[in-house]
């Protein structure tokens, strides 16, 4: 069976609604929040260091869950289901006007505002989305939906669904060491967050060189 850092149990126990609701969030349905919430728990279990703490352990977790449901939504659009089916997705909360008015903001604007119900700190939430501070303030400013903060709080995992998730992620941890893939999805997500700097240095030198051939 892989290794799993140490704990794995209470930190799964301890998150797993918040880190769902999150995930709901991001996707605006149950089943993709399942895979989502199920991706991200599997980034944890397979930390590099298996005696994380919990707050290292707590905020790795919530940002590849980010990470994750930004690149779920960059790989293909994702439109906003209408109320309805939502509300026909066997969800246990009630899927509120308000609750239906944030899932129409910005994908970073709603990640925040759910981290920030979470109790996460302005300063914590811009180095979860890898945002300047200032940014971060204008995402966690308050949206003008009443009564937003208990809607978030509000959507929850059925019991089932939860132990499904548990059972999930350690039978992928009893198939296979996820550390390879986990050191794969690093390395990419390294090469995403530099992607838009190395666009710009070969611009640049395309210039140069155009610059340089007028030159001689």
């Amino acid at each position: 069976m892989a290794k799993i850092c140490d704990a794995f149990n209470s930190f799964f126990e301890s998150w797993q609604q918040s880190v769902w609701r999150l995930c709901f969030i991001i996707t605006r349905g149950r089943a993709p929040a399942d895979e989502l919430a199920f991706q991200a728990f599997l980034r944890l279990g397979a930390a590099k260091d298996p005696r994380i703490g919990e707050k290292d352990a707590r905020m790795l977790l919530f940002e590849r869950a980010v990470y994750l449901g930004f690149d779920y939504y960059g790989h293909k659009p994702h439109r906003l289901p209408k109320i309805e089916t939502i509300k026909n997705g066997r969800l246990i909360f009630p899927v509120t006007d308000g609750l239906y008015a944030l899932m129409k903001l910005p994908l970073a604007r709603r990640c925040a505002l759910c981290l920030l119900a979470e109790g996460f700190t302005q300063a914590e939430i811009a180095q979860i989305l890898h945002v300047r501070p200032a940014k971060a303030a204008r995402l966690c400013a308050d949206p003008g939906i009443p009564h937003w903060r208990e809607d978030v709080l509000a959507v929850a995992q059925t019991d089932e669904d939860a132990q499904r998730l548990s059972d999930r992620i350690y039978e992928r941890f009893a198939e296979r060491s996820v550390g390879v893939e986990n050191a794969i999805h690093a390395v990419r997500q390294g090469f995403d967050r530099i992607a838009p700097y190395l666009a710009l240095a070969v611009l640049a030198l395309f210039a140069f060189s155009i610059w340089y051939v007028g030159q001689l």
